[in-house]
């Protein structure tokens, strides 16, 4: 399986080492190499490939709709082009600043509800891939992703139609060309397959973590367009699907453990389930798999501390 999957990681203008670029530390046995708009700087032992001059004027002549934030999706959609040229079958595709890979599930114990939570270890991207494309072999999804660890709680949940960011794996036999610009570029895509009649399935409990942009000091990457675009980061957005996508500036920040940060303001966008239907054609490889990376870090305790909830008793009316 490992000739047929490629890792991409996606970066521009984040010069230096894997201290800039923490997605580096992930430990893999797969082809791994960093496609990049800009990468002057670069101190990395990952092949580095540079998007083509000629790519560049064709995106910027046939897909390019902003002159904002569209070197990231043209640096994925040639990631994509560059893998199936180079004959590989799956395209694992990370953002260049994740921090942390975990396992976070809920399961029940003696009437008590119990949320586990698993911190990452040496290795863990390959199982996360291993799931990745393990569901994409059993199902009809183009597209397969994970949560954000600092957006969500564990749950029960196993797989959904939902939307997936910055870790994701696609099947290039039947996922889309290329990623439309500016700066929503992965709920764009997503919703493109979704015209295709392909689902996007996020594996809940896996989750992934990346580097905060601290009160917006840190602006390398793309992140300096994002500031300076606020309100209209997803103007395209709101044109062309309104009837699903809607944004505001709020003191409200995103995450599960934070509340109103009277200190910045913050970009928020709020989306509309979108629902194919997905079609299963084998469940046992996919939670056989499952069960298997569960049983390799079955060493680790709940974390009691933060995800004990008794079961409530419901009121006699």
């Amino acid at each position: 399986m490992s000739d047929r999957i490629l890792i991409v990681e996606i970066s521009g203008k984040r010069p230096g080492t894997a201290k800039q670029r923490p997605t580096e530390r992930l430990e893999t046995e797969h082809d791994m190499v960093i496609i990049s708009n800009n990468s002057e700087g670069y101190v990395t032992d990952l092949p580095i490939i540079n998007v083509p001059d000629d790519y560049r004027e064709w995106y910027c002549a046939n897909i390019k709709n902003s002159d904002n934030a569209w070197y990231a999706p043209m640096n994925r959609s040639y990631a994509i082009k560059w893998a199936r040229e180079n004959g590989y079958r799956y395209l694992v595709q990370l953002d260049d600043n994740i921090d942390k890979l975990e396992i976070a599930y809920m399961d029940k114990q003696d009437d008590v509800t119990m949320r586990y939570r698993i911190i990452a270890k040496p290795g863990m991207l390959d199982d996360y891939i291993k799931m990745f494309v393990t569901v994409l072999e059993n199902t009809n999804a183009a597209m397969v992703g994970c949560q954000l660890s600092g957006t969500s709680i564990p749950e029960k949940k196993f797989l959904r139609e939902r939307y997936v960011y910055s870790i994701f794996a696609l099947d290039l036999e039947s996922c889309p060309d290329v990623f439309h610009g500016d700066f929503e570029d992965d709920i764009e895509y997503r919703l493109k397959c979704a015209q295709m009649g392909l689902p996007v399935l996020q594996i809940i409990p896996l989750r992934y973590g990346k580097t905060g942009q601290a009160h917006n000091k840190d602006l390398s990457g793309c992140r300096a367009e994002y500031l300076k675009a606020g309100l209209k980061r997803g103007e395209h957005m709101v044109k062309l699907y309104g009837d699903i996508y809607e944004c505001r500036m709020t003191h409200k920040r995103a995450f599960t453990t934070s509340g109103v940060d009277n200190e910045a303001i913050n970009f928020r966008h709020y989306l509309k389930p979108v629902k194919v239907g997905t079609v299963v054609y084998n469940m046992e490889p996919i939670m056989r798999t499952f069960r298997e990376i569960l049983a390799k870090y079955a060493e680790h305790k709940p974390d009691k501390s933060i995800f004990k909830t008794k079961k409530r008793r419901k009121a006699k009316i």
